[in-house]
């Protein structure tokens, strides 16, 4: 072989030392990585710590945020309401709503207001700035788990499914004799003697509802999403001493 082949087929001077280096012994073989970097110049540390350290270090403070921020959503969640009754286009009426959670809270010994929601917030008007998507959402959910309305809207909110049938929360003594009192309504507020013909109760045969200053006597309470509250709104329904 001329010196022509030995050029072009054999290795240069750098290639041959780089072959050197990578056949060398390692001087850090067995050592742990941290000690291999308690050993390393300045210059030498922030790369190595970047290759074999940052990554271990970015996920264990990933993990550790997790857990905190679990911890502090879990600590500060105001607990689920054991009833929430909610008024439309009832605000005028705020105060009376009030009275009468303060008054069922007392009743039933809860000390707690965040457990008890009455209140008169919402409002429905057909018109597409309404809280119509607002008030779906709350009672698909259960948070809400009664209704009161004016006469005149009340229809609007069983047409949107807002309300449930009387039969499908109160016991059927409860609702045999709510019924012979006169206080089961259609969804127009027409009275009915038929349980099963009933979509609410009138509040105005209700004595908390009338011991309240300027509470309407043209308005109708209905029932929803009462599956995991059903205790507490037939407590609601008795607190109200309808007769």
């Amino acid at each position: 072989m001329d010196e022509r082949q030995g050029d072009q087929y054999g290795l240069s001077s750098d290639q041959q030392d780089a072959l050197g280096v990578l056949a060398s012994e390692d001087p850090h073989a067995g050592q742990s990585k941290w000690t291999i970097f308690r050993h390393l110049s300045p210059n030498e540390r922030w790369p190595y710590l970047a290759q074999h350290f940052l990554p271990g270090i970015l996920a264990a403070g990933l993990v550790l945020a997790l857990l905190v921020g679990l911890v502090v959503t879990r600590l500060t969640r105001l607990p689920d309401p054991l009833l929430s009754v909610q008024g439309f286009n009832m605000s005028a009426h705020e105060e009376g709503f009030d009275r009468i959670k303060q008054g069922f809270m007392r009743d039933r010994g809860i000390k707690d207001g965040r457990l008890v929601d009455m209140e008169a917030t919402l409002t429905l008007n057909g018109q597409g700035y309404d809280d119509s998507a607002k008030a779906m959402t709350r009672v698909t959910a259960g948070q809400i788990n009664m209704v009161i309305a004016p006469t005149g809207l009340f229809p609007a909110l069983c047409k949107r499914g807002l309300v449930a049938k009387p039969s499908q929360g109160l016991k059927g003594g409860d609702l045999r004799r709510v019924a012979s009192q006169g206080v089961l309504v259609d969804s127009k507020g027409r009275q009915v003697s038929n349980p099963s013909h009933a979509m609410g109760l009138d509040p105005s045969r209700s004595s908390r509802w009338r011991q309240v200053p300027g509470m309407p006597d043209h308005a109708i309470l209905g029932l929803n999403n009462v599956a995991d509250t059903i205790t507490y709104v037939r407590a609601c329904v008795d607190y109200m001493d309808f007769g």
